[in-house]
């Protein structure tokens, strides 16, 4: 539908609106300049009046039916109330141009779209007129020459109004029977099936696009022509001439057709109907028409030959297929049944069709063939054979749409063979083919679950290594059959000590393992080993042969001991040849992880002690990047011990060792030497600010450990000032602000070193302490970087960090840095400096120099 703007300006077309043809329904009207002179002098004393008008002629309107139903609600009707009284003060505001025009069409539009007839809209004139009357007479002074001449304008300017209120009605009017004409026109054109509309002669009044396509003719090659001069379909005048004479509709006719002018011909399906244009009393003298509906059934014809031929192809292929095929209807019955499903389920063809398909397999959904939902995935079921017998079934359904109607089609195949291999195949994967107990991969799946359960529960778990004492000799003197009886009935025996939750597994030979899960009571261990010991040491009689054997059993905790399956399965081991050297026939358990732990330290920190003076530690450098710029004009040292035997050490191994003997103290002092010598290069070379931080150990300042008058002579030796180190503390050491660590630390300062809080925000220092202390930068711990991401939490910790150090005046060094998104998220956050694999490793100085370049 036109907008209102749009709907009037087509009235102002169609009725020539301009100057012309306002002045001349003026002159017609004789409405004078003194006229609208007399109503502007009115419109003084009557504007007033306006809301009261207003009022009475909508209480006018809601006594009737027909009118009242155009106000809804009271709000609509004061808003409405409103606009009317504004309408009938301007009847006598004295201005009657083209705006005044387009105001009286635009409200003539509004009524015609509501439904407000043309005779409501007078009876309104009629009541505004009379409630005007005796108002104009009273403020006249009861002139009747002036009475007269007032109200004979004040009827001119109504009737104006009246003639534009009903040209409107006419045009808007004609305007909707002219685009309803043109939607009709639409519609019948581009109906997709031919249409004809024919005279009582059979004369072609009027053909749509399809018509013409289906034949290929043009409008003006068919039009006022015959229709059997045009098409030529056998038997269909009769048709035409019977729906003419009894007036009755044919549908739905199959003929074939082609043009007059052509063998050609194409089935279609024909409708025939009559129609009249007049109204009802009229029909009599109308002329009766006929509209032919012709739909072009070629593609159709097409797919339904090709249906049965692909019908006929899938009972050729079921027929033949190793799977059973069942076709179901929408009721759920059989209406196909394959060889092979004769097979399957055991029961002629004509045994079962017509039967419920739930006879076969009970569990189907029934609603798969109800809706004519189904899914090519296949599913397993159960299927019922003829005997009663149950069998796995794996199937598939599709819907299949034949020239018979819709059906549901499974393809069904029998899985007991498959699943008879199958269990025998996970049997032998996971269980020992002679003893019938877990093997070494169940054993690895159980012992999982059991870590699983006890991490959740918070419980330990015992494993239990065993070794059969004696086993091997009976082995070779009484046989391999006789072995493996005995291991049969000694799987049995420790079946018989342990819990039903409990595991027992062979891993091969006379090694045997079991889990004890979840142990609320430690002490259940030693009395399961002490039955299990009771058990295997009484005889076996093995056919003529009684046998005498026993165990070695070997006990390591979980988590106690360690976490791994490998880990704890050695220790188990381990602990078994521990119980074997002390005599046999008994368990040990494992305690030697603290022992082996310690000798390994000890020798770490006797090795240590020469490393120094065998010149066996070198230093490698990381360079800490200017995120904004992207320069490298700091760098971090790390120690490196390249063990003669062990090769690489990582400081992880070795620090600490270092820390509990104070050899750190003299390592600290050579990484500062190097890392002074290695500034004084850098600075010469490349770079005359150039910055190389250390790390130093809570061990170095503790009795006054770090060399520092000393190291602050060996920076003057070489020429170098305090600022060209930086020496890196952790947070720990602000917990233990001692008066000589102060001293340090604020000696430092003093000598232009600067200092680093390293690790920034895992530990528990105080804020105030960053000032207390003169700590010049800070360095995100890597933690907070690895998994930075926009909007997470760790964004957030790092821009706070970042924030409140440059407050203090710090600048913030982030560590770990990646990627080049979490070097993009830091540099957005203001970060000064980044330092991880993105830029580079830990280098040695040659490879250093190459990122300077």
């Amino acid at each position: 539908m036109k907008s209102l703007d749009d709907a009037v300006a087509a009235v102002v077309r169609a009725l020539d609106f301009d100057e012309a043809e306002i002045a001349r329904r003026k002159d017609f009207l004789e409405f004078t300049a003194e006229d609208i002179a007399l109503l502007s002098e009115l419109h003084g004393t009557l504007h007033t009046l306006a809301p009261d008008f207003a009022n009475a002629f909508y209480d006018h309107l809601l006594a009737f039916e027909e009118t009242r139903r155009f106000i809804p609600d009271m709000r609509l009707l004061a808003r409405i109330k409103q606009t009317h009284a504004a309408y009938f003060e301007s009847l006598t505001a004295g201005e009657y141009g083209s705006e005044y025009i387009a105001n009286r069409l635009r409200v003539g539009v509004t009524h015609q779209r509501i439904g407000l007839e043309p005779k409501w809209y007078l009876g309104a004139y009629s009541k505004y007129l009379g409630e005007l009357l005796p108002e104009i007479w009273q403020r006249l002074g009861k002139d009747p020459e002036s009475f007269i001449a007032a109200y004979r304008a004040l009827i001119k300017v109504v009737l104006l109004d009246m003639g534009l209120a009903i040209d409107t009605y006419i045009q808007a009017d004609r305007q909707t029977i002219l685009t309803l004409k043109e939607y009709a026109d639409m519609v019948f054109a581009s109906i997709p099936n031919g249409l004809l509309v024919l005279s009582s002669e059979l004369v072609i009044l009027s053909a749509n696009r399809s018509f013409l396509k289906q034949l290929g003719l043009t409008a003006e090659a068919v039009h006022s022509r015959h229709l059997m001069d045009v098409i030529a379909v056998d038997g269909l005048r009769e048709r035409i001439l019977e729906v003419l004479s009894t007036g009755v509709a044919q549908h739905g006719i199959f003929f074939s057709m082609g043009s007059a002018e052509s063998n050609a011909r194409k089935p279609v399906r024909i409708t025939l109907t009559g129609i009249r244009l007049a109204e009802e009393e009229e029909e009599e003298e109308e002329e009766a028409r006929l509209l032919l509906i012709i739909e072009d059934l070629t593609a159709e014809e097409k797919l339904r030959t090709a249906a049965l031929e692909s019908e006929r192809r899938f009972r050729d292929l079921a027929e033949t297929a190793n799977d059973g095929i069942i076709m179901v209807d929408m009721q759920g019955k059989i209406a196909y049944f394959n060889r092979s499903a004769e097979q399957m389920f055991g029961y002629y063809r004509n045994q079962i069709l017509g039967q419920l398909v739930k006879a076969l397999i009970p569990n189907i959904d029934s609603h798969l063939h109800e809706s004519g939902k189904a899914s090519l995935s296949s599913w397993e079921i159960e299927g019922f054979r003829r005997d009663g017998s149950i069998f796995p079934v794996e199937g598939s359904s599709s819907v299949f749409e034949g020239s018979m109607g819709r059906f549901v089609t499974y393809v069904l195949r029998d899985l007991s063979e498959r699943k008879r291999a199958e269990g025998l195949i996970w049997k032998q994967a996971n269980f020992d083919s002679l003893t019938g107990l877990p093997n070494r991969h169940m054993f690895h799946d159980r012992m999982e679950q059991e870590i699983r359960k006890a991490h959740r529960a918070g419980l330990p778990l015992a494993l239990m290594f065993i070794d059969l004492d004696g086993f091997k000799e009976v082995n070779d003197t009484l046989g391999h059959s006789v072995g493996d009886i005995l291991l049969n009935e000694a799987a049995q025996r420790l079946i018989e000590c342990v819990r039903e939750s409990d595991t027992v597994a062979r891993l091969g030979g006379d090694e045997f393992t079991i889990i004890l899960g979840e142990l609320a009571d430690l002490g259940g261990v030693e009395r399961i080993a002490q039955a299990i010991l009771q058990k295997l040491a009484a005889p076996f009689q093995l056919g003529i042969e009684t046998v005498y054997i026993s165990a070695s059993i070997g006990i390591t905790l979980y988590p106690n001991d360690a976490t791994g399956i490998e880990e704890l399965l050695k220790n188990a081991d381990q602990a078994m040849y521990a119980a074997k050297n002390q005599g046999r026939n008994r368990f040990s358990y494992f305690t030697q992880s603290m022992q082996e732990s310690a000798q390994a330290r000890m020798r770490l920190a006797r090795d240590l002690r020469g490393a120094l003076a065998d010149r066996q530690f070198l230093m490698v450098y990381q360079p800490i990047v200017e995120l904004a710029t992207g320069a490298i004009h700091k760098a971090e040292a790390l120690i490196r011990w390249q063990h003669p035997t062990r090769g690489l050490v990582s400081p992880a191994e070795f620090i600490s060792i270092a820390e509990e003997t104070e050899i750190i103290i003299d390592i600290g002092d050579w990484v500062f030497r190097e890392a002074a010598r290695q500034a004084a290069i850098w600075r010469t070379l490349h770079h005359a600010q150039f910055q190389i931080s250390i790390n130093t150990s809570p061990a170095q300042y503790r009795n006054d450990g770090i060399k520092h008058y000393a190291w602050f002579d060996h920076l003057k030796e070489l020429g170098l000032p305090g600022q060209s180190i930086v020496v890196e503390i952790t947070e720990g050491l602000l917990l233990d602000a001692s008066a000589a660590i102060t001293d340090q630390l604020l000696a430092f300062r003093d000598a232009g070193i600067q200092v680093s809080l390293d690790d920034f925000g895992t530990g528990y220092s105080s804020l105030s302490y960053l000032k207390k202390f003169d700590i010049d930068y800070l360095k995100i711990d890597q933690s907070f970087v690895r998994n930075l991401a926009a909007n997470s939490d760790d964004m957030a910790l790092c821009e706070a960090i970042i924030m409140m150090a440059h407050k203090l005046g710090l600048k913030v060094i982030a560590e770990g840095v990646e990627t080049k998104e979490q070097r993009g998220l830091l540099a957005a956050a203001g970060c000064d400096y980044g330092q991880g694999y993105l830029f580079s490793g830990p280098v040695s100085a040659e490879q250093f120099e190459a990122l300077l370049v």
